[in-house]
């Protein structure tokens, strides 16, 4: 095998080790910054409605973060299900409003 073909092959596999590091290394920081994320949410959600307890900053620093995903997972819950019943209750405000003005109707042509 020539020289130059060897060089080819070494700097070929060379090139997709470094890719494979590269996709390796960048997942683990995108997590990394996720979970750093995830932690500076529930602090600043500690702070906003809990008038920063020292006690529950606490506590976020020391949950996994694994266990602080799985809380900010429930927070988003939380807000999902509120939005939805903000809407389900102004729903049920037009439907009484519709209704109550089908029976306005209704009685006044009776009178």
């Amino acid at each position: 095998m020539k020289t130059s073909t060897k060089i080819g092959l070494g700097l070929g596999v060379m090139a997709v080790a470094g890719v494979a590091v590269t996709v390796v290394a960048s997942e683990k920081i995108i997590k990394k910054v996720a979970h750093m994320s995830n932690r500076c949410k529930a602090k600043r959600f500690v702070n906003e409605k809990f008038a920063g307890n020292e006690k529950l900053l606490t506590i976020v620093d020391d949950l996994s973060d694994d266990e602080l995903d799985s809380v900010v997972n429930i927070l988003g819950k939380v807000k999902d299900s509120r939005k939805k019943i903000s809407e389900y209750g102004e729903s049920l405000k037009e439907n009484a409003e519709n209704t109550k003005g089908r029976l306005m109707t209704f009685f006044e042509e009776l009178i």
